[in-house]
């Protein structure tokens, strides 16, 4: 499909858990596809102990959450997504689309004594680490680290130019007493078979973190 949209007999949570877990494997190569599980939509969105937080009261999107899939993945590292599964209509048929995702990934750095986040204010503004000194300086070094983070969280989506809708900008390194923990929301993208959840893109810019940081 060209979006991640199911109508019909195929709106259903499990259907969207089977191709989001096919995507994720196809785009990181993996052998067999990591697991994922529905969660209510009135629930907290993560199960207890995940490194993701709490999903918003609000979820600031123009449709209804039907519910969230979460995915704790250990290849080819370890990363945790939660992704929002929002209802609606196509034509007289029910329909599931799908929402922000949001990464949680551990960073084998040392850990950061406070949070660090991506400030892209628009336009031609360029993009800036902020929060801790030391941690957002050694980041804001790195151009390409910055522009990268930028692209990773785009702030509109929609299904053409004429709807769209704004999504918050969201990608920080927390201090967590499992470590340095890179939390990033993004939306997954059309691609020339299908769709991308993005996967790829955030372990890589998870990697780029590290190796700034040392």
């Amino acid at each position: 499909m060209p979006a991640a949209i199911w109508a019909g007999r195929n709106a259903t949570a499990e259907q969207a858990a089977a191709d989001l877990t096919a995507a994720l494997g196809a785009e990181l190569g993996l052998a067999l596809p990591p697991l994922a599980t529905a969660l209510p939509a009135g629930s907290t969105g993560v199960p207890a102990g995940s490194l993701l937080p709490p999903r918003a009261r609000f979820s600031g999107m123009p449709a209804p959450t039907h519910c969230f899939l979460y995915v704790d993945a250990t290849a080819p590292r370890r990363f945790e997504l939660r992704a929002g599964v929002l209802s609606g209509r196509a034509g007289l048929r029910r329909s599931l689309g799908l929402g922000p995702l949001l990464y949680a990934v551990p960073l084998a750095t040392a850990p950061v004594p406070a949070a660090v986040e991506l400030s892209a204010p628009g336009g031609a503004a360029p993009a800036r680490f902020t929060g801790d000194p030391a941690t957002a300086d050694r980041l804001n070094h790195d151009s390409g680290l910055t522009d990268a983070a930028r692209a990773l969280t785009p702030t509109t989506a929609g299904p053409d130019r004429n709807h769209t809708w704004q999504v918050a900008r969201r990608l920080v390194i927390e201090p967590l007493p499992e470590g340095a923990v890179l939390l990033v929301q993004t939306l997954h993208r059309p691609t020339a078979r299908g769709w991308s959840p993005g996967a790829a893109a955030v372990l890589d810019f998870a990697g780029r973190v590290e190796a700034c940081l040392g």
